[in-house]
């Protein structure tokens, strides 16, 4: 059994999060969320909400937003409670060669192939693949079934949405969102979100 850990975030991504926790015997002492009534007892997948984020002293936790800035900030805000280990669910495949930052969360099934870079507070969620040699910052979300090619590299706080595709030895500048199943075929060197296939910016 690994040391007790808490849960800051009661959103939708907590019910994942709550499953790549229990898949790696970590011992959930609850949840803390600024939702949190003391007049109504809420239980999410069996687990307590306990208190607001204020109430966090000493506790561990791990941060459950699936927005990146957010996210950030908090495991700026709370760097000394935040849980700096690596969450990688069984079920993925971690080809040897790779380097993880801290606080990640690798989701089941998920495939982070030869000499990858990954950051550091990344979320990359259910079946996404991350190819040979792909460097990715800080604080990103790769959703469900992402597929990152070769040499790849991904900057700062973007959102890579479910199914899209970046083609190989294609850059991608911060705060980037790519919209579910573009396709990334050239450089993105502008903030904005991009959709489509070839994706293109929208807004």
């Amino acid at each position: 059994m690994n040391h007790e850990i808490s849960i800051l975030g009661a959103g939708g991504h907590t019910r994942s999060l709550i499953n790549l926790l229990e898949a790696n015997n970590f011992e959930i002492s609850g949840i803390y969320d600024a939702s949190f009534d003391q007049d109504r007892q809420e239980v999410i997948n069996g687990y307590k909400l306990l208190g607001k984020p204020s109430d966090i002293t000493d506790q561990v936790v791990i941060l459950s937003y699936g927005n990146n800035a957010k996210r950030a900030q908090l495991y700026i805000d709370l760097s000394g409670n935040v849980f700096s280990g690596n969450l990688i669910h069984p079920l993925s495949i971690i080809a040897d060669r790779c380097s993880f930052g801290h606080a990640n969360q690798v989701f089941a099934k998920v495939c982070v192939n030869a000499n990858a870079e990954i950051g550091n507070n990344n979320i990359i969620n259910t079946g996404a693949i991350i190819e040979h040699e792909v460097k990715i910052g800080n604080h990103n979300h790769i959703a469900v079934g992402a597929i990152i090619c070769g040499r790849v590299e991904l900057g700062n706080l973007c959102f890579i949405g479910a199914g899209a595709t970046i083609i190989d030895k294609i850059k991608v500048v911060d705060g980037v969102t790519i919209g579910a199943n573009a396709v990334v075929i050239k450089d993105i060197t502008e903030v904005g979100t991009y959709a489509g296939n070839p994706a293109r910016r929208v807004k």
